[in-house]
């Protein structure tokens, strides 16, 4: 059971504690917090490793003539930088083919029979987008035929990198670079912003600031800390995407019923992201490279359905392969593990990651699950129950394994503390379940108990209107700014109904003296929480201000004392 402590107060003014809490303490600091500025905000490109290599390579690649390539991944950081950079580079007179891997037959990254393909349509210059510094064999290979390769990328750099010609990457050891929290297509633009500095090529001042839908998109998308830079292109991408001028975005917010001028993380988080990442769970990663692309709104209007009707698919397969997991448990003593291990071959690992996380709410364990598809490797994903690294417990049971005489219990593993992935040869998986109990029991011994959850501030019913306004000012939220959490205290809930094609949605009537708010609470019951919900009671509310379809503020209820 979650236990719930009020922060003490920093500062009475509401937006300043709230500045206090994130640790932007000083008077000039939250300015800059508040009023992220584009000049000001922006580094040098030229800061990141490489990038002089990068820039001069591509604009002889534009004096020459040559084919070029941009090989981005399939998800949603990857896919919107893709399209981003062939955009640019295609605007500036380059022959460009974007490149796009797929998830299950190719796996992430580059691959040989990829490059192979690239290098008979006559490429000379690959250009990764959110991926390769770890690709060495692949780069090397793509020399071999011909091709030079530059890498813009923003994961963990290895000990040895690929052979590239240039690779711009901030975490770089080397990089001078000041912020190294960029996403992948965040690198792109970089790399479009430092091509500007040497030639214009005839774009006007400020034009190319209408790609920041795209770098809006994935940096909002992908577990990067929307701090400094980023909260810069957050902020001005949510702007982009507000004034619709994308047919793609057009027309998939026309869909869903969002409201162009009034789009929030939440939707792109909750709503745009999901559709983008369900094309490559589903085997047509270009279908939302396409839908980004499209300068016809017919088309833009196809492409739109076609991906919602794969989102959709990917939801009933995702429920399905819950409701199997969740029977298999109940057949099985996995009930009384502190792990969730299962799998199946004809499970599709692309959608594993959303099973394991719904499970791992739903159960409040670790899970891992595993499939099959294209090859003999099993490959899956875990999710955390928040009182272990992921990492840790990957790396301790594959260290345990070899230790014991045999190779790693994995092939590959590698993620972040609440999520990761991972890949095991088909003879070692029986061994996965007992290898992670144990390493997970270790794990716990030395961890502690879980930490409780520090509530940013108590309201009343009658100001949540005034931290909605407020907190304008201090979106967008995401990693390493998280969305403020509230305990209203004392209400009464006058009325409770459900809502839904499935009902399973809960939409609550608070109200307290001469004050009524609505609460919503998605995919729950009323015994989803602490405190089951009865109409009449009185409760405290733990939750989040946001505002409703009708621009009215609410709350998202978390949990009800």
């Amino acid at each position: 059971m979650k236990s719930y402590r009020v922060r003490e107060r920093a500062h009475e003014d509401f937006t300043t504690d709230l500045l206090h809490a994130r640790g932007v303490l000083e008077p000039e600091a939250q300015q800059l917090f508040l009023k992220p500025d584009f000049a000001r905000d922006s580094h040098d490109p030229f800061l990141l490793p490489d990038m002089d290599k990068a820039v001069e390579r591509i604009l002889a690649a534009v004096r020459l003539g040559e084919k070029v390539c941009v090989w981005s991944d399939y998800d949603c950081d990857g896919i919107p930088g893709g399209v981003l950079l062939t955009e640019f580079l295609r605007s500036i007179g380059l022959t460009v083919r974007h490149y796009i891997p797929h998830r299950h037959k190719e796996g992430y990254g580059l691959n040989n029979t990829g490059l192979e393909d690239v290098a008979a349509g006559g490429v000379k210059l690959v250009i990764t987008v959110d991926l390769g510094i770890t690709d060495v064999d692949a780069v090397a290979f793509a020399n071999e035929k011909g091709m030079d390769v530059i890498i813009t990328d923003h994961h963990i750099v290895p000990e040895a990198m690929p052979p590239a010609l240039a690779v711009v990457n901030p975490k770089r050891k080397d990089s001078a670079y000041p912020f190294d929290g960029l996403c992948g297509a965040g690198v792109a633009w970089k790399l479009v912003q430092a091509i500007l500095q040497k030639n214009r090529f005839g774009i006007a001042e400020g034009q190319e600031k209408w790609l920041l839908d795209l770098v809006g998109v994935a940096t909002l998308s992908d577990m990067v800390p929307l701090l400094g830079e980023n909260r810069m292109l957050a902020r001005y991408g949510l702007t982009v995407l507000r004034r619709n001028r994308r047919p793609g975005f057009a027309a998939l917010l026309s869909m869903l019923k969002i409201k162009a001028n009034t789009l929030t993380e939440d939707d792109v988080g909750f709503m745009v992201s999901p559709r983008i990442n369900a094309a490559s769970r589903m085997d047509s990663p270009e279908l939302a490279a396409r839908l980004l692309a499209a300068t016809d709104p017919i088309e833009a209007k196809s492409l739109a359905g076609q991906l919602d009707g794969i989102n959709a698919e990917r939801k009933t397969l995702v429920a399905t392969t819950v409701k199997e997991v969740n029977k298999r448990m109940l057949e099985s003593d996995m009930q009384t593990s502190p792990i969730i291990v299962m799998g199946n071959p004809t499970w599709r690992p692309g959608i594993l990651g959303l099973v394991a996380n719904s499970l791992a709410e739903a159960h409040n364990k670790v899970v891992f699950l595993w499939g099959r598809e294209g090859g003999e490797m099993l490959r899956g994903s875990v999710r955390s129950d928040g009182n272990v690294n992921i990492v840790d417990l990957m790396r301790l049971a594959h260290r345990a394994t070899a230790e014991g005489g045999a190779s790693g219990l994995f092939d590959d593993f590698g993620g972040h503390f609440a999520a990761g992935g991972f890949s095991v040869p088909p003879e070692r998986v029986h061994e996965l379940l007992p290898r992670l109990v144990e390493s997970y029991t270790a794990l716990r011994a030395t961890a502690g108990t879980a930490k409780e959850v520090v509530v940013d501030r108590q309201l009343d019913l009658a100001e949540v209107g005034h931290a909605q306004r407020a907190l304008t000012h201090l979106a967008p939220f995401g990693m390493d700014n998280a969305k403020p959490l509230f305990l209203v205290p004392n209400v009464s809930v006058a009325s409770v109904r459900t809502f839904g094609k499935k009902m399973d949605h809960l939409e609550l009537a608070l109200v307290n003296e001469n004050s009524r708010v609505s609460g919503i609470a998605f995919f729950s019951t009323p015994d989803s929480f602490q405190k089951p919900i009865i109409s009449g009671m009185r409760a405290d509310i733990v939750g989040h201000v946001e505002l409703d379809w009708r621009g009215q503020p609410r709350l998202r209820i978390v949990d009800i004392l």
